[in-house]
């Protein structure tokens, strides 16, 4: 079976000769590497960043609760306030978890649009699976659900994302498990729900990892998938150099994006098109613009994207969506 492989991010470089990179040896919860770095595993995740002592220092609630039930966490996230740690992190995970598998949770998600919120671009996904590839990979994967329909057309996966309380749900939930998560009902108030898993084996690999930095090799994957990221890191170009360099030649890449630009996500100088960056984005795959290689457009469409807040609201997103085909040189 076709695997990926993981190196270190701490110590590869670009020589003139090419990237040089070391594998990781995994003992016990340790990734190590040759170069004297180690990795932590947590909750069966690892944690491959350049400096995971500062992502553990910044994000403790992530870290700690792996450890504690769902009713101890929205006891915890209730006394707020309502940026702090667990009020974010309860917040975060009820959005994701009904948009991704609403539709496989009990009780149904309840709120102005009952449908699945990420069901068009499912579909999207599920349809390339007829397609089959060896690799594929998505990054910004969130709690799995497109990772889950990727497996159904290809050998391995992996699935890849910073945000660890995701990544841990997604892991258990394409194991097959039913993962209890709490639902956001009104303010810092929600009430149990469950999500019924879906068990793909060993075909997944999960990778808590910055989207701009992945600690894996170039050109090895015959599908990319980043969905809804490229609003989402501070500098879209250089995740679309980091799609590039990952697709091997002939793959494809699937982006999607709203373009919701945020102050304090994405840099301000770093914003894609003006006021048609999906324009943009189809110009600099098809011109091959600080990439690579050049694109081949095979699809484009506009579709909805939905996000339940709490039992009374939603946001709903126009987003645009690409399929693009890497050319060989």
């Amino acid at each position: 079976m076709t695997r990926p492989v993981v190196v270190c991010p701490g110590c590869r470089v670009l020589t003139d000769e090419g990237l040089s990179v070391r594998t990781l040896e995994q003992r016990g919860e340790i990734l190590r590497c040759e170069c004297g770095r180690s990795y932590p595993i947590l909750g069966g995740v690892p944690l491959l960043l350049r400096d995971p002592a500062g992502y553990v220092q910044n994000e403790l609630a992530s870290i700690i609760e792996g450890e504690l039930s769902a009713e101890v966490q929205a006891l915890l996230a209730s006394s707020g306030p309502d940026d702090a740690p667990y009020a974010r992190l309860q917040e975060h995970l009820s959005i994701y978890l009904d948009a991704h598998w609403g539709d496989r949770a009990e009780p149904a998600p309840d709120g102005p649009t009952p449908e699945l919120g990420a069901a068009a671009l499912l579909e999207k996904v599920a349809a390339r699976a007829a397609h089959r590839v060896g690799l594929a990979i998505e990054l910004g994967c969130s709690v799995g659900r497109f990772v889950a329909e990727l497996a159904r057309g290809a050998d391995h996966v992996v699935g890849l994302d910073l945000h660890l309380g995701a990544l841990r749900r997604a892991r258990r939930l394409l194991a097959g498990e039913d993962v209890i998560y709490n639902r956001r009902v009104a303010g810092r108030h929600y009430r149990a729900a469950t999500a019924r898993g879906d068990d793909l084996g060993d075909r997944v690999s999960w990778i808590c990892s910055d989207a701009l930095d992945p600690p894996l090799l170039p050109g090895e994957y015959g599908r990319v998938v980043a969905l809804n990221l490229l609003d989402s890191v501070s500098r879209p170009a250089q995740l679309l150099q980091v799609l590039d360099g990952l697709c091997a030649p002939g793959g494809e890449l699937l982006l999607a994006s709203p373009y919701a630009w945020q102050s304090g996500i994405v840099e301000e100088d770093a914003r894609l098109g003006g006021a048609d960056p999906a324009a943009e984005l189809a110009a600099r795959l098809q011109g091959g613009v600080e990439l690579r290689a050049r694109y081949e457009l095979e699809e484009e469409d506009d579709v909805s994207w939905t996000l339940r807040k709490d039992q009374r609201s939603a946001v709903s997103y126009r987003v645009h969506y690409l399929r693009a085909r890497k050319l060989e040189a």
